[in-house]
Order: C-alpha cells, then structure tokens, then sequence
C-alpha cells in the first residue's frame, strides 16, 4: 500500500484526487481546513482528515508530525482565489491589487509548497514524487493577459517553487512536476469551464504514475503534455 498525502482534499479536485487514490488502495492522509465539515471527504474513508491551514507554518507543522511514514506522493493542491477572500476581479488588476491581499495569495498558492514539502522531507525518500497544483495563469506566456495580480503572481510563485524543489530534492531521487489542471468545472473554476473534475484527476494520476526522475521540474497539463512557461 501506497501512502499519499494531499492537501485541500475537501473539495473540488482535491476531493476526486483522493477519491481516486483510495479507490487504488493508496493510504490517503488528507488535509483541510475543517474536517469536520469535510462529509464528503469522510464517507471517502481516507486513513485519515487532518486539520491543515497551508497559509499558517504552524499548522503545516503540526500536520506533518501526524504523517508519521513514507509518502510514496505528496499533491500540493490547497489553495484560495480572490473571490473566495471577497474581492471582484475589477479590484485585483496590476493596478488596482492590494498589495496585502496579494502577499496573501502568494503565501497561501505558492509557499505553501514549499513549507509543506520541506516539513515532509524525513517522510519522502527516492522514488518519491511530488506534485504541485499549479495554473496556466503563472505562466509568463499566458498569465500576461490575465487581470488578476494575485493569484497568476501566487501561482507564477509556486512554479517557482517547483524548480527549486526540483533542483534540491532530485539527488534524493524526489521528483517534483507542476501541474496545469486545466480550466475545471469547480466552484472556483465555474460551471461553464472546460473538463470535469474527474477528467482532471484521471488525467493528473495517469501522468504521475509514469513520470520519471529525469523529467523533475517539468510544467505540465493535467493530460501529460507540456506547457510553456
């Protein structure tokens, strides 16, 4: 048995990412801000619902001395958008953002991946992997365009993130990929996005269970292909 940890399991495509993972027979810790509002995360039955704040150290901290053996694959996939913080996106432009929600976003999206993988790091060994939750938004090539200073420079931050984690963990023989999962029908995305959550998560669990040691650092799609910086 396979032992996965995942945060923001509790909802979207975190929720089917740890559906799919349990119905494989992987372990699953599975981290949230509430779990005890998480009902459909519990009649998943993972191993089991952590209290996990990606935003606050503290809580990482705590949360990985729970996380007490190897971790075959770690999926950073906790994160928030500005809607879910109250703002509209004519507030949030380049010119307009405030630079404290700003500073929030990155902390939450991008070093959240960091402080999480690095509190992981006893618990990951070679031939582990992880995966970071990205968005084509921190993309230079395609966030340019996208009127939302926060979360395309908090995504562009845990792409970053990405390659330094790459960088350091590969001589442990960690793999580390950031995933676009594409533009997906969730009460972030909205209902008119592309793909179904489920169509996201197959896509991103197919690719991790060939991705190699050699390709650590890569930008992906959820269906495996590559996407630019």
């Amino acid at each position: 048995m396979s032992t996965t940890v995942i945060t923001g399991a509790n909802r979207g495509i975190g929720l089917e990412l740890a559906r799919r993972c349990i119905e494989r027979g992987d372990k699953v810790f599975a981290g949230c801000r509430k779990p005890d509002e998480a009902h459909e995360l519990e009649a998943l039955q993972p191993h089991s619902i952590l209290p996990l704040d990606v935003g606050d150290e503290a809580s990482v901290l705590s949360f990985s001395k729970v996380v007490d053996e190897h971790v075959g694959l770690l999926i950073n996939n906790a994160g928030t958008s500005i809607t879910n913080l109250g703002f509209d996106r004519d507030e949030v432009g380049v010119m307009k953002a405030p630079v404290a929600l700003t500073l929030d976003l990155i902390r939450i999206n991008g070093l959240s991946a960091a402080m999480v993988t690095r509190s992981l790091s006893d618990q990951l060994e070679s031939g582990s992997k992880v995966a970071n939750i990205t968005s084509q938004i921190g993309s230079m090539v395609v966030g340019s365009n996208f009127n939302d200073l926060p979360y395309a420079a908090s995504k562009a931050v845990m792409n970053m993130v990405t390659v330094q984690l790459a960088s350091q963990l590969k001589a442990k023989g960690i793999a580390v990929v950031a995933f676009h999962p594409g533009w997906v029908r969730t009460d972030m995305g909205g209902s008119s996005a592309d793909i179904s959550v489920e169509e996201s998560a197959h896509g991103i669990l197919s690719t991790l269970d060939t991705f190699q040691l050699e390709q650590s650092g890569a930008f992906l799609k959820w269906d495996g292909s590559i996407h630019p910086w």
